[in-house]
């Protein structure tokens, strides 16, 4: 797996916690053999009846979806769009406002 990098609003904003789930779903993505796209985006809510993170992960080419409800330990659950940005040698995790 490449280097995993944030940005420094990313840092600041997103609990860790909630940096590595995103950073797992996307290892699992990668790591399935399906083909993947450059840019993976991680919708962030909260499940209004249970209070847990919900993430709904998609890609466009090919299209990609799936939806996951986490249970957090230590953070609270947010409302957030964050992406993952894979290049060759890296990946970035960071908020579209950044790009």
């Amino acid at each position: 797996m490449p280097p995993k990098y944030r940005t420094r609003a990313i840092d600041a904003e997103i609990p860790f916690e909630i940096q590595d789930v995103l950073w797992q779903l996307f290892t699992i993505l990668k790591q399935s053999q399906k083909p993947i796209d450059y840019l993976h985006v991680f919708e962030l809510s909260i499940e209004p009846t249970t209070q847990r993170q919900t993430i709904h992960h998609r890609q466009e080419v090919p299209k990609y979806k799936k939806t996951v409800h986490v249970t957090l330990t230590t953070t609270k659950p947010m409302h957030r769009t964050i992406w993952i940005i894979e290049e060759a040698d890296y990946g970035m995790m960071l908020f579209p406002s950044d790009y």
